[in-house]
């Protein structure tokens, strides 16, 4: 579709591939050379047993830049500016006129519309970047920064496909930097609670799981926006830079500031607005990673623009001691049904979790993980004058703030949901429903190969061209 006059100045025609995209950064040797997962990740480490944080800091402040400072950057600035030891070193928003406030807060840190110009630029000044912005830049936003060391907290989900988060994967094990995304149920109490029942065998075995979230609250289903000559192009948004790697369209007034996340060119519908919340309690105390068969049925895909509702079902297979598992996610007004081991006056709330094992079930109607309830009530008596001990690391304060700046300045360990050890693999589970969405049918994942078998066709939603902007 043709760019509009207002910005075609700044778009260059050529489709930025894969690989040439990643030649921009430091990444190329890794990303370029093909390398199957664990080799790439082996090539990242440089051998090394485990990854080695650098670039840290002491003695004086943490200097942060945003990328991204309207919604979810606005609340990512208040959360990080209310601890100690942090500065706010540069600002970077597409459009000055949703960035006033913050810019008005902070008025001596430099303001970027262009985040390219703001990495090299201030290079020497800032320590870390928090990355906010629409989900399909979320990638190369990260990648550039953490090719320069930086330090980077990335809003969820991760990235926009599979092969983006694996590629952060590597490129934060080879840089050394600290890293979190940003769902901050890794770093409070009920997810951890969660795990320690269900490894306590407080509900016995379980073999489902069922999530659902009130999303979308944004449209979804319908046919693309267009063009309205009654709204045009505001002059305080750089229409180029927002789409950014994505294809070229023309504006339209219903795209942004956020109904973006219901087109597949630019966010990840409601599952990737929900799952790395909703789904991160159980991912985390199941273990549900690698190959798995998911199968999504949903009211159809028109026009790039993602399904009204859907319902999505993985099945994992023993994982070690782990039982076979279902995981049923559900959205657009779709829930499951409630099991009969409930209380009859217990309902179903907005969005929740329920895990269904041999004794009993597990509900959760927290969406960040924060609420378990045991049933049936004969269970839950017992259960309240017998709860497991609490075996699992806290994270101080219950704050993934605190937790990825501690990390940065040495006083902690890893961050809660870094990319090697937790975010980038959730957000891959996370991912494989919307890649069963657009499959037409029930895929089966091969997590070694980063492929769904016999299914080379899915491979371009997997790892994506980029736009040359």
């Amino acid at each position: 579709m043709k760019t509009t006059a207002t910005c075609s100045r700044h778009v260059t025609a050529a489709a930025l591939t894969r690989r040439r995209f990643l030649r921009t950064t430091a990444l190329a040797a890794l990303a370029g050379a093909a390398l199957p997962y664990d080799r790439l990740l082996a090539a990242a480490a440089g051998g090394a047993a485990a990854p080695k944080f650098k670039n840290l800091v002491t003695g004086r402040a943490v200097r942060l830049a945003f990328a991204g400072i309207g919604g979810r950057g606005n609340s990512n600035i208040d959360g990080l500016t209310q601890l100690p030891g942090v500065e706010v070193a540069a600002l970077c928003d597409v459009d000055f006129d949703r960035a006033r406030k913050n810019f008005a807060r902070f008025p001596l840190a430099p303001r970027y519309r262009d985040y390219r110009h703001m990495l090299d630029e201030q290079h020497d000044r800032i320590d870390a970047v928090v990355i906010s912005t629409p989900d399909h830049m979320h990638f190369p936003v990260a990648l550039m920064a953490i090719g320069r060391g930086k330090h980077v907290y990335v809003e969820k989900p991760l990235a926009h496909t599979i092969g983006e988060a694996r590629l952060l994967k590597a490129a934060a094990i080879k840089h050394g930097v600290v890293t979190q995304m940003g769902n901050q149920g890794s770093a409070q109490e009920g997810c951890r609670i969660t795990r320690e029942w269900l490894d306590a065998g407080v509900i016995g075995t379980v073999r489902e799981v069922h999530c659902w979230t009130n999303r979308p609250v944004w449209p979804q289903g319908m046919p693309a926006p267009r063009p309205d000559a009654a709204s045009p192009l505001p002059p305080t948004l750089e229409w180029n830079l927002w789409q950014g790697v994505a294809p070229v369209r023309d504006y339209a007034p219903k795209i942004v500031p956020f109904n973006w996340r219901g087109f597949l060119d630019y966010g990840c519908g409601a599952l990737g607005d929900m799952g790395c919340h909703i789904l991160n309690a159980p991912f985390f105390a199941l273990d549900l990673r690698g190959d798995c068969t998911v199968a999504a049925e949903h009211s159809g895909i028109a026009e790039g623009v993602w399904p009204e509702w859907s319902v999505i079902t993985c099945r994992f297979p023993a994982r070690g001691a782990r039982a076979p598992l279902k995981l049923v996610w559900y959205d657009g007004g779709k829930t499951p049904a409630k099991p009969g081991s409930f209380d009859a006056d217990t309902k179903l709330g907005k969005g929740g979790t329920i895990y269904l094992g041999d004794k009993g079930a597990l509900y959760d109607t927290n969406d960040y993980g924060g609420a378990p309830r045991v049933f049936p009530a004969a269970l839950a008596k017992d259960f309240a004058q017998n709860r497991p001990p609490k075996t699992l690391p806290r994270v101080a304060k219950n704050s993934i703030y605190a937790d990825w700046i501690n990390a940065i300045t040495a006083a902690g360990p890893a961050p809660c949901s870094n990319f090697i050890d937790h975010s980038v693999d959730l957000t891959e589970t996370t991912l494989l429903g919307n890649l069963a969405l657009l499959s037409g049918k029930p895929i089966h994942w091969d997590s070694a190969a980063g492929a769904v078998t016999a299914r080379p066709d899915l491979n371009q939603y997997i790892n994506k061209t980029y736009r040359l902007f």
